[in-house]
Order: structure tokens, then sequence, then C-alpha cells
């Protein structure tokens, strides 16, 4: 080829060459950017998908383990039902253990209180009889103040088995035993015929000028046990106060007894150490009876 063919061809040719090389680089470049761009998309599609699958596992996961502390708090507050109603119960028990404790002790002193007041009449006869009216008084106000101190031991005794009686109500297991049992109380009873002598002690010196003149002087001392408020009115109200606490007592214990059955109560009376208590209280109860003196 010369030279000036060459030349033509470089000329003509060359744009030709050159807007192919554009086009083909035009063409790659779009299908580049779309190929580009369509990977784009689908990556956003597919991270979109990825994360809504995230947040659903994420809440999922939240509600288990919102349902997990739901069932660990109910757990929870029912092994704390649980253990305050064991705590409760175990109250229960030891408040019922500690008031018939409590009761057969105070019965176990009803025999003393009535041999320190029955000794007391004793003297107070003998001092009669011997024309010494103060020392007579003296004897008289200290056997009230005795028989004032047995009549409380009653209402204590009748107070316990009131709040027992209410505790086994609200106890869900067998309760432990009420120590005394119904004819221990009945034996009780020996109290008012010690009352009844220290009536008829009074009405005797009161028909006596001189022993009624030392009265009138001292009638009006404080007698410092609940239920008496003077030396008269302890005199004048002893026996029917003692039988009405004893009343009481009896009908609060036959509701103790009711309630839990007599045979509960039979065993209990042949069997408990309580029970020999009580057989020594009642021993002592009826020494008193043989052995005070028949009313002047």
């Amino acid at each position: 080829m010369d030279k000036d063919t060459y030349t033509a061809v470089i000329i003509i040719g060359w744009p030709l060459i050159t807007g192919v090389l554009w086009l083909a680089f035009g063409v790659g470049f779009g299908v580049s950017f779309w190929v580009g761009g369509g990977t784009v998309v689908v990556a956003g599609i597919m991270m979109s998908v990825y994360e809504a699958k995230m947040r659903r596992q994420e809440a999922e996961a939240d509600r288990r383990r919102a349902e997990e502390r739901d069932r660990r708090e109910h757990r929870e507050k029912q092994e704390r039902a649980r253990r305050e109603h064991r705590e409760e119960q175990e109250r229960y028990r030891k408040e019922m253990i500690r008031l018939g404790e409590q009761s057969i002790g105070l019965f176990e002193s009803m025999p003393k209180l009535l041999s320190s007041a029955e000794a007391l009449l004793d003297r107070a006869e003998n001092d009669f009889a011997d024309s010494a009216f103060a020392p007579f008084w003296d004897s008289i106000e200290n056997a009230a103040k005795t028989l004032a101190h047995f009549d409380r031991g009653i209402h204590q005794i009748e107070d316990n088995s009131s709040d027992y009686t209410e505790l086994i109500k609200e106890y869900k297991d067998t309760p432990p035993e009420f120590p005394l049992a119904r004819q221990s109380v009945a034996n009780l009873r020996v109290g008012l015929a010690t009352a009844e002598r220290m009536e008829a002690l009074v009405r005797k010196a009161q028909r006596n000028f001189q022993f009624a003149t030392i009265y009138e002087q001292r009638k009006t001392n404080q007698i410092l046990v609940a239920g008496f408020t003077s030396l008269a009115h302890a005199l004048a109200q002893m026996t029917r106060q003692t039988t009405a606490s004893i009343n009481a007592l009896s009908s609060s214990i036959g509701a103790i007894h009711s309630r839990m059955g007599d045979i509960t109560e039979m065993a209990s009376w042949h069997h408990s150490e309580a029970a020999e208590r009580q057989k020594k209280a009642l021993e002592m109860l009826d020494n008193i009876q043989r052995g005070r003196r028949p009313f002047l």
C-alpha cells in the first residue's frame, strides 16, 4: 500500500474505529452499571429480609425471656406464699403450745392458792376466837386477795382456751392438744367452798359490834387484783364471780374438746405428760376438800 492510500485509510477509518470503540465502551459500561445496580438492589433486599428475620428472632427471644421471667416470678411467688403459710402455721402451732403450757401451769397453781386461802381462814377463825379484831381482818383481807388471784387464774385459762379455739380454726394440720380436761375444770369448784367459808366468817364477824367497827374502817381498802376494787367488793362478789369464771372456763374447754373429739381428750388424759400434772393438782384439790374445816 502506498503512502497516499495509507493516509486515505487513516483519515477515513479512524473516526469509524473511534466510534466503534466508544460504542463498545458505552455498551460495556451500561451493562456493568445495570449489573452492579441490580446487585446493590438484591443485596439491599437480602439485608432487609435478614434484618426483619433478626428482629423477629429478637422479638421471639424477648417474648420467651418475658415468659420465663413471668414463670420464675410466679414460681417464686408461689414458693414465698407456701413458705409464709408454713411459717404462719408454725407460729399458730407454737402459740397453741404456749397457751396450753401456760394454762396447765396456772391450773397447777390453783391448789396452792386455795391451800393458802384455807390456811388464812383457819387463822381468821383463831383470831375471832381470841377476839383479835385487827388480825382477824388482816387474815380475811389476805384470804380475799388470794381468792382474787384464784379467780384471775381461772380467767386467764379461759382467755387462753378462747384464743386456742380461734387458732385451731386457722390451723390446717392436727393441732397440739389443749392440756386441760373437762373433769379437771369441774374440780376447780372446790374453790367455791373456800369462798363460801370466807363469806360465812365475815357474816359472823359483822354480827359482832367490835369486829364490825374495825371492818367499817377497812372495807374501802383496795384489792389490787383485776376484777375487784375494794375489800368490801371482794367479800360481796367473790363467790358469784368465781362461779361465773368457772362456768365460762368449763364452757370454753367443752367447746375445744367437742371440736377435737372426746376420743382425743381421753387419749390425752390417759397418756400425756399434762395428764400427770393435772392428776397431781387434782389430788391436791381433793386433799383440800377433805381437810377443810366445817363452817362455823
